[in-house]
């Protein structure tokens, strides 16, 4: 295909995506804000109503890249087909495969955009937004969670009932310790667990070990190797978006984690599912191209294609929401459904063309 044409289309779907892109994440964030602003100005003035947006634009741009690519596909194809451009290029031989071939970059660019704003910009400003969402509280008193927080560092296992929203302070604390071998050696509950110089002190401490009849009362009982005031933090307020370091972390089973293995795999593969996504998109939505400007099935053609996107997506999040639970496998969670929506797609194009 001519370089100059490749542009051409590339041009086009580029700005129609990133208009659909736009438009959608405007629409959401005003709906996102008439809930929230009442408590966003009780936090502070009219001017951090901007500063609640802009941090919750990157998660919700993040989120709409595919169904952007999809719409923003579609309106290409139509626009094509309606000018009668689609017909002038396969009349001088130029498929439709060629014509894909040509928005390849464009749906990389796509794919990069998401995957850099989902595993990258997006965990740091969810970790802000709700860093500064706290700020109103005393950040060295523990606070009341919704249900009690189980974690694992190390060998150890940890719950509480309160933390700090600067994570140095906890409450309602369960310290169970276990030795080299996983078996457990010490119980210690305490009232509350404070992080300074020498790591965690837990005060009020009834502590029970192994073999014994009761528990013993301990003024102070020390914990050095516990986590960090910043990763109990993370922990007991986790955000939804996460970064590919905390994943892999979590994955190989390094620093304190609050889910098993299988949350952290599963969320991996779908980092790189989310990848092809976008090249998914334009193959459901090039049978909207096919077709004359005053023939019937255009609207139709679309509309299937847009369907097929949408229940992609929703298929997509339920099958990973399983697999982060434990009941798939990651790579049938987070990849199954992609060939099965794939071959949709090609038996579309193949009746179209036939």
């Amino acid at each position: 295909m001519p370089l100059v044409l490749a542009r051409y289309l590339t041009g086009i779907f580029l700005a129609r995506a990133a208009a659909v892109l736009l438009g959608l994440a405007a629409l959401l964030q005003l709906l996102d804000l008439l809930d929230k602003a009442g408590d966003v100005l009780s936090r502070g003035g009219v001017l951090d109503i901007g500063r609640y947006a802009l941090l919750r634009l990157p998660s919700t741009l993040g989120q709409l890249v595919p169904l952007a690519v999809l719409v923003g596909a579609i309106l290409t194809f139509r626009r094509l087909a309606a000018g009668l451009e689609i017909t002038a290029m396969r009349a001088s031989g130029i498929g439709m495969w060629r014509i894909m071939a040509a928005l390849a970059p464009a749906c990389l660019l796509a794919a990069a955009l998401q995957v850099g704003l989902q595993a990258g910009l997006a965990p740091r400003t969810e970790r802000a937004l709700s860093d500064w969402w706290n700020h109103r509280e005393a950040q060295d008193r523990p606070l009341a969670l919704s249900r009690r927080i189980w974690l694992r560092s190390g060998a150890d296992i940890l719950a509480a009932d309160a933390v700090s929203p600067d994570g140095t302070a906890l409450g309602g604390v369960l310290l169970v310790r276990r030795d080299a071998v996983g078996r457990v050696a010490q119980r210690i509950a305490a009232e509350e667990a404070r992080y300074g110089a020498e790591g965690w002190r837990l005060t009020g401490a009834r502590v029970l070990r192994l073999g014994a009849a009761r528990e013993v009362a301990t003024p102070d009982v020390t914990w050095p190797e516990g986590p960090s005031p910043a990763e109990m933090r993370d922990l007991a307020r986790p955000t939804e978006a996460q970064g590919l370091t905390e994943l892999l972390r979590g994955r190989r089973g390094f620093g304190p984690v609050t889910r098993g293995p299988a949350y952290f795999a599963t969320r991996l593969q779908a980092v790189a599912a989310a990848a092809l996504a976008p090249f998914l998109m334009l193959l459901l939505a090039v049978p909207s191209a096919f077709g004359l400007p005053r023939q019937q099935g255009g609207g139709r053609r679309a509309a299937v294609g847009l369907a097929l996107g949408l229940g992609y997506l929703v298929a997509q999040g339920l099958f990973i929401a399983i697999g982060e639970a434990g009941g798939l496998g990651p790579l049938p969670a987070a990849w199954s459904m992609l060939p099965c929506f794939a071959i949709a797609g090609l038996m579309r194009l193949w009746r179209e063309e036939a």
